[in-house]
């Protein structure tokens, strides 16, 4: 057994299908069929059954799964380790992030970034949180940060930080800055909210419900910054992560309320394929979008305290 055939039975492991696992691998199906094959004569056993839907493992699979990645995970440990001992930060990152993180902590973390660490390139994407997921798992990304821990074989998730959902209205409103709210005690509203593809979404609707609040009429919007300035010139609201509006706390062009009952948590997770751990330079990174999310909710607790 090589290395090769353990990177391409945990591709066929963690995708649960030969032909997805060819296009992660970068090879041909036949091709992994017959390694995946070559590695069961190998050691004698049946790694996956077979079916129409995919491949589903073994009792033999999931063992060497758990081993064969205790594997991978110290030899990608050990040439990071090996790598850092220059002591010069360089390399690439390739990272995606929901759109208000791209909005609020991203920038503040990126120019801390680039102004440390000069010699290492960035490729940005922003995304909705199950598509940023799905490219992870398919190693096209090296980490997300999302706001929900969507399960997938492969994937660690680690909680980065807790946020709040707000309600965002225009100037003409009626609602004082910073007044903390009962979605139950609201009017009707008219709402902009973004569409189901955004695991946000279901949270939103699932606080209408609870709270019993009539909907009077929807929009449904992807581009965030459409949404907020056609509510600054409308009398449409959105609920949205405080993250998404910090930055309008202190002009007036945003009316954001808290809201008390029920209690809205938006948490944000960093997500990265198991078998592959953070770089140096990308654990870094990943430590500065803490930080910068940490000090956008300082700043939401200090403003709503204080109203």
């Amino acid at each position: 057994m090589d290395f090769r055939q353990l990177e391409r039975f945990v591709a066929v492991y963690e995708e649960g299908s030969f032909s997805r696992a060819a296009r992660r691998a970068n090879c041909t199906q036949p091709g992994l069929s017959v390694q995946i094959r070559n590695l069961e004569n190998e050691l004698g056993v049946s790694l996956f059954t077979r079916n129409r839907r995919g491949v589903q493992p073994t009792v033999a699979g999931k063992r060497l799964y758990a081993r064969g990645l205790s594997i991978l995970n110290s030899v990608a440990d050990t040439e990071m380790a090996v790598r850092e001992l220059a002591g010069n930060v360089t390399g690439a990152i390739t990272a995606g992030t929901v759109p208000s993180v791209s909005r609020s902590a991203l920038p503040a973390a990126l120019s801390r970034f680039t102004e440390a660490y000069p010699d290492v390139e960035l490729t940005l994407d922003e995304a909705y949180g199950g598509t940023l997921t799905e490219r992870v798992a398919a190693g096209e990304l090296d980490f997300a940060v999302v706001t929900s821990a969507v399960k997938h074989e492969g994937i660690e998730v680690t909680l980065l930080a807790e946020h709040e959902l707000a309600l965002v209205s225009g100037p003409g409103s009626g609602l004082r800055p910073f007044e903390r709210i009962r979605l139950q005690d609201l009017p009707p509203l008219r709402l902009v909210l973004p569409t189901q593809r955004h695991a946000i979404r279901r949270m939103i609707d699932s606080q209408i419900a609870r709270a019993e609040l009539t909907v009077e009429a929807m929009i449904e919007s992807d581009g965030l910054n459409t949404t907020l300035e056609y509510i600054r010139h409308s009398g449409w609201s959105t609920l949205t992560a405080v993250a998404s509006v910090i930055d309008a706390a202190d002009t007036g062009a945003l009316i954001i309320n808290p809201i008390v009952r029920p209690k809205a948590p938006v948490e944000y997770y960093l997500v990265r394929q198991t078998r592959r751990p953070l770089t140096g330079a990308a654990a870094r990174f990943v430590d500065l979008l803490r930080e910068e999310l940490a000090a956008i909710m300082g700043r939401w607790k200090e403003l709503s305290n204080n109203k």
